[in-house]
């Protein structure tokens, strides 16, 4: 394996693309659809947001919210971008960099030249990413800038507070961010109905309800960050953060009935996590059309939890977990027109030391390592043809006790795009990919859940390889635009959900490699124009197909999502609406739907100063946030989690930002690598 990671590297040099440098070297001609401002690339689109949108904006979530992107949702409340689709994770960049939260609260949107939308991401971005928005901005004029962002829902307990100032001078730049979110909802009521198959063939069902409940957390980051660029020759970047997340107790008062009684248990949670992180990053020339990246991050994450329940008894245990990790990341490119190659290597070191004590007595302590080689290639074969093959090898090591695994993987990823006229273009992408399940999950620990049942780590679980084939078209014209995709998923050997019975009736939950997951599944995303630049709305509808086969079960799903977005921009005002049906998708012996979304906002521009006002599912007064099926032979369950404080809710925006003077041109950073995974089952 080792001769064939140097004969990949020696004989198929890869194209990462430098940004603005990648751009002229599309692979198909590219051509601007002016009215609608989307220019159509290989791997997806590039959007130039109108001047309407960009000043209607109060940040880059309320933006991105606006462009109604193909198979996202956009959640301005919770600072987060999510598939629909369950494709994978989304990775969103500003000027390169893989921005953070603060990153998107602070961004001026009048900055923004354009936004890189790619629905079929190349191996330079690594496993499990189906999506990346790339945002890049323009270099204006100023030397400081400060602001604020203040996000706070006027019907429940919840919010976030930015502040933060950058000040540069010569080739320099410092900024400092502080964030601060909190939440305190009583309102969350989980609802349980269990079905267990005893081991003499009788059935005990068991309800569990909550009659109240409390979650809550407060979560501070600070950031401090120093650049120094000479944008014809090199980038240096040094930022230092920390994150002290504090959830205090969590109480849960649960109604448990049987055949034969009923009782209220307590359940309780409470955990601290300080995460300090040191990420270094170099970017240098080498002549005229080649550069060297370089990116070397460290990490260190403690963690301390204690956990309580007395469901059938006394249950409680606390754990001390402590976590270092180091990840480095090398890119070559050398961009010869009309060809872009490169070369790039990722590795990552990790050590989790996770000390369990009282009713779970554990201690693990799991050595964790990979090295990824990749390289891509990007050009045409005919004037309207055009390809991108990108070649893999990834290597996965773990260490625990007498347990280990050390797994190889060849991954290839090719895209073919053919444009027969100006507004059709066709894509089908092939990619092999693998798939590694959470530390937590390889652990040697046994934790309890309730009377009856009990989650366990697995060390024997292995990677897996993942194989697709998405075929894309996309017909654009100055006011219309549709956008159709369609996946074949076919996961070998993946990890899947496995329930054991003991002779003492005690149900056991772990993950197993066994025969397969495949999706197939079809989606259309329509955006039409009804008055430029005033009037737009969008509809999407998608149809998915879901078999699970395990060692002992198969089990098949079919569902439906769909969804629209409305925008009336009137000068200083906006009006949105958005909503879809939630998402529903069946893995191992799960099935289970995300509760439906609808908000209704009003934003108003003034000044330096934005506010806006959004109301969340207007008119419901408990909705349901999840819905999850178990079908095991052994143990069926009907869950669900409905909250108050989701229902009917208004969450009030402010944001104001003041800028002078000569702005500091940005490190377009083309590498990011963190680590926020603790290990704790």
């Amino acid at each position: 394996m080792r001769r064939m990671i140097v004969l990949f590297s020696v004989l198929l040099p890869v194209s990462m693309g430098i940004r603005g440098q990648s751009d002229k070297a599309v692979v198909l001609k590219e051509v601007k659809v002016e009215a609608t401002r989307v220019v159509k690339k290989v791997d997806g689109q590039l959007i130039i947001p109108s001047e309407t949108q960009k000043k209607a904006s109060t940040n880059g979530y309320n933006l991105l919210r606006m462009l109604s992107l193909p198979g996202l949702r956009v959640d301005e409340v919770n600072r987060s971008v999510l598939s629909l689709t369950n494709r994978g994770n989304v990775q969103i960049r500003i000027n390169g960099v893989i921005a953070t939260k603060e990153d998107l609260l602070s961004l001026d949107p009048t900055s923004i030249r354009n936004i890189s939308f790619i629905d079929s991401p190349g191996v330079r971005y690594g496993a499990d990413i189906a999506y990346v928005i790339d945002i890049r901005t323009h270099q204006g004029d100023r030397g400081y800038t400060a602001g604020l962002e203040s996000s706070n829902m006027l019907t429940g307990w919840t919010g976030d507070e930015s502040v933060y100032h950058r000040m540069n001078w010569d080739h320099s730049e410092l900024g400092l961010t502080y964030d601060f979110s909190y939440r305190d909802f009583k309102g969350n009521l989980y609802k349980e109905k269990a079905d267990y198959l005893l081991a003499d063939g009788t059935h005990y069902v068991m309800t569990r309800d909550d009659e109240a409940s409390r979650k809550r957390y407060f979560n501070h980051q600070v950031e401090l960050k120093y650049n120094l660029a000479d944008s014809t020759s090199y980038a240096f970047q040094l930022k230092a953060s920390t994150a002290f997340n504090h959830t205090p107790n969590e109480d849960e008062d649960r109604r448990i009935r049987d055949h034969f009684d009923e009782a209220i248990t307590l359940q309780r949670h409470h955990d601290k996590n300080f995460s300090p992180v040191l990420d270094l990053y170099f970017y240098h020339t080498l002549g005229k059309h080649q550069s060297l990246t370089t990116n070397l991050v460290g990490t260190h994450i403690r963690t301390d939890a204690y956990d309580y329940q007395n469901e059938g008894a006394a249950y409680e245990y606390t754990v001390k977990g402590r976590t270092s990790s180091l990840v480095g990341e090398m890119v070559y490119e050398n961009r010869l027109m009309p060809v872009i190659f490169s070369l790039g290597t990722l590795f990552s070191w990790k050590y989790t030391c996770n000390d369990y004590s009282g009713a779970v007595e554990s201690l693990n302590g799991m050595h964790n390592s990979s090295v990824y080689v990749f390289g891509e290639i990007k050009g045409s074969l005919w004037k309207r043809l055009g390809y991108k093959a990108g070649i893999g090898a990834s290597n996965q090591r773990y260490r625990q006790d007498e347990n280990r695994f050390n797994f190889w993987l060849f991954r290839p990823k090719v895209t073919l795009t053919l444009q027969p006229f100006t507004p059709l273009q066709m894509r089908y992408v092939f990619e092999v990919n693998q798939h590694v399940s959470k530390i937590a999950m390889i652990s040697n620990t046994r934790i309890r859940e309730n009377s009856m049942e009990w989650k366990m780590g697995n060390p024997d679980i292995k990677p897996n390889r993942e194989i697709t084939h998405d075929w894309i078209i996309d017909y654009t014209l100055p006011r219309l635009t549709i956008h159709t995709v369609g996946e074949f998923r076919d996961s070998r050997h993946p990890n899947m959900e496995r329930w054991t019975r003991t002779a003492d009736n005690q149900f056991y939950y772990s993950q197993s490699n066994q025969k397969a997951i495949k999706m197939l599944y079809g989606e259309t995303y329509v955006n039409y124009e009804i008055i430029p630049d005033v009037w737009k709305a969008s509809v999407n509808g998608g149809i998915f197909r879901f078999i699970n086969i395990g060692d002992d079960y198969r089990h098949e799903f079919t569902s439906y999502l769909f969804g629209a977005n409305m925008q009336v921009y009137l000068g200083r005002w906006t009006l949105v609406a958005n909503t879809d049906n939630g998402w529903r998708w069946m893995e191992g012996e799960r099935k289970n739907r995300n509760g439906s979304n609808l908000d209704l906002s009003v934003s108003w521009h003034v000044g330096n100063c934005d506010l806006s006002l959004v109301w969340i599912k207007p008119f419901s007064k408990r909705p349901a946030l999840y819905h999850s099926y178990l079908l095991d032979s052994y143990l069926t369950k009907d869950m669900s989690v409905t909250s108050r404080a989701a229902g009917n809710a208004l969450v009030f925006n402010f944001s104001w930002q003041l800028q002078r003077g000569k702005k500091y041109k940005a490190i377009q950073k083309r590498l990011e690598n963190k680590d926020t995974e603790t290990g704790i089952l």
